[in-house]
């Protein structure tokens, strides 16, 4: 009787290590996301099911220091990044967005009525999942450009 006791709690042991040793080589290993693919993915979405876009409405402008106010079309205005590089505008604008660092934004577009091209670079000041800040400057102009996530 001693021998089957010994055998059973030697096999249960056994069961409970196999378990274990499982449960700990069977977890998934996640990959680390760099700072860069952080930003992308909080710009224009993982890539993954339905986070393919992220479309951004404008909250509020500053032109040299000053606020502008907002008239009801401008309030409209959105600017969508997909994942896959590609990039519209609600005036009509499409082309494409670059991510070369976390602080840098560049837009390559063709406006569809003119068929000219533009590149346009920002500065990427601030992102998160409701909120997009950048920094444009133009000639004698610095605009602050505040941006509200819409979809």
């Amino acid at each position: 009787m001693k021998t089957f006791k010994f055998y059973t709690t030697r096999f249960i042991t056994l069961i409970a290590m196999f378990m274990i040793m499982m449960s700990i080589f069977s977890c998934a290993k996640q990959e680390v996301v760099s700072d860069l693919d952080f930003q992308k993915n909080l710009l224009a979405g993982s890539g993954s099911y339905q986070n393919t876009k992220h479309t951004w409405r404008i909250d509020s402008l500053t032109q040299n220091g000053t606020v502008l106010k907002l008239n009801t079309a401008q309030k409209k205005y959105t600017k969508t990044f997909n994942r896959d590089g590609s990039y519209t505008d609600s005036d009509g604008v499409i082309g494409t967005w670059l991510m070369p660092t976390i602080k840098d934004l560049t837009i390559n577009s063709k406006n569809g009525i003119s068929n000219i091209s533009i590149t346009n670079k920002y500065q990427l000041i601030d992102i998160n999942s409701a909120q997009l800040h950048l920094k444009y400057d133009s000639a004698n102009v610095k605009q602050d450009l505040y941006f509200v996530i819409f979809n």
